[in-house]
């Protein structure tokens, strides 16, 4: 975005030096979950249906951006070029890679189990429309 707004250069991007890093998800306390499981599954049933709508309608889904955001439209048209899985899941992996850079790089001593942390039981089954 910077490079757009000529404010900077692009030397390389981020997901050239890691591939398919994971930048976000969707967090929700505990006691939010156990207050609120059925809210909680509309919402991701919201977003697992805008994700398809994303890569079965791309250009339609980008115009959206400039729309509601106020971002240029040729600026947010380069940063929402990002590949994401339409199930709401990452694949298999990359998270595991990225712990495991954590550990070569010292931000982590050692393997932890992301069991505790991602939880995709909310998520609506694979497939369903």
């Amino acid at each position: 975005m910077l490079e757009e707004h000529g404010v900077s250069r692009l030397l390389s991007s981020f997901h050239d030096i890691i591939p398919n890093f994971v930048f976000s998800g969707v967090f929700f306390s505990n006691a939010f979950l156990d207050a609120h499981p059925e809210q909680v599954r509309a919402f991701l049933r919201g977003l697992v249906k805008s994700f398809v709508f994303i890569h079965e309608h791309g250009a339609e889904a980008m115009e959206f951006i400039p729309k509601y955001t106020g971002v240029e439209r040729d600026v947010a048209l380069v940063c929402s070029t990002r590949n994401f899985s339409v199930t709401g899941r990452e694949p298999d992996g990359f998270i595991d890679h990225q712990r495991d850079l954590m550990i070569k790089f010292g931000f982590l001593s050692k393997a932890v189990s992301l069991d505790p942390v991602i939880d995709y039981s909310y998520l609506p089954p694979i497939g369903e429309k």
